[in-house]
């Protein structure tokens, strides 16, 4: 009578846990700068939208768990991940050594690629096919803003550069090109097809990189658990169909807007 008793009383207890509603988790707080369309933006009624916001709740889906986008200036994410304002940055931010320095990093999600504006006059004198040939163009004169890669890169990779023009921003850059100060400027791919877009006449885009930047999700150091299930999301998102589903929203948006045929697997390839 006894053990009946335990066994009838068990079965009661393991019932009502089974009935019990689960804990949910806390909403996974994704910080971004919501100033960067396509990745990064709002749609027309202000809510957060574009590719890193769609993988941001793909993430959450991946995880049993509600997003939460945070929606923060650029420069100071990585303090807002460090004060635990933030669970995660999902912003486009480039893996770089000095960032390793202060938090971790994923693999990467996605790449950047440094591309080329040139002069549209400059390049139909001269019979420019290639990047390599503006590149191997004696005297090539590249215009940048000042104390960056886009200026470093190609006065480094150029066979005999001119004196290149430095500027104040990306935008003078440009203005430098279009005109005809300058031959040619080093953008991010978006950068340039949108300018691009904006001056067919005058100008010409070269998509062989020039480098590509890897883009990673950024969290806390030391939180090893977050890390692993991010880098396990992002192992997943070709076989689960997360690129597909991405392709198939902003293929349009890239080829309209961007003038980008290839769409979002321009930014899938690391072109190692």
């Amino acid at each position: 009578m006894k053990k009946s008793l335990i066994l009838i009383v068990s079965v009661i207890l393991l019932a009502l846990s089974a009935c019990a509603p689960k804990e949910e988790l806390p909403a996974l707080k994704v910080g971004m700068d919501l100033r960067y369309p396509p990745f990064e933006t709002v749609d027309s009624s202000s809510n957060p939208s574009g590719i890193s916001v769609d993988i941001a709740k793909e993430l959450g889906k991946f995880m049993g768990r509600e997003v939460e986008i945070v929606d923060l200036p650029f420069g100071s994410l990585i303090t807002s991940l460090q004060t635990g304002e933030i669970d995660i940055i999902i912003a486009s931010m480039s893996i770089t050594p000095a960032r390793q320095e202060t938090i971790d990093f994923t693999n990467p999600y996605v790449y950047f690629p440094l591309v080329t504006l040139a002069n549209k006059a400059f390049v139909d004198a001269n019979n420019i096919q290639s990047i390599e040939d503006v590149l191997a163009y004696n005297g090539v004169k590249f215009a940048g803003q000042k104390g960056t890669v886009f200026l470093d890169i190609p006065t480094s990779k150029a066979a005999n550069p001119g004196t290149p023009i430095e500027t104040d921003s990306a935008a003078l850059a440009v203005i430098e090109v279009t005109t005809g100060a300058a031959q040619a400027t080093v953008l991010s791919l978006l950068a340039a097809a949108s300018n691009y877009k904006a001056n067919p006449a005058s100008t010409v885009i070269f998509l062989d990189p020039l480098q590509v930047n890897p883009i990673g999700m950024g969290v806390k150091k030391g939180n090893a658990e977050l890390l692993q299930k991010a880098n396990e999301f992002i192992a997943s998102m070709e076989s689960e169909g997360v690129n597909t589903r991405l392709r198939e929203k902003y293929n349009p948006i890239l080829l309209s807007e961007y003038l980008l045929e290839e769409g979002f697997d321009l930014f899938l390839t690391s072109n190692d």
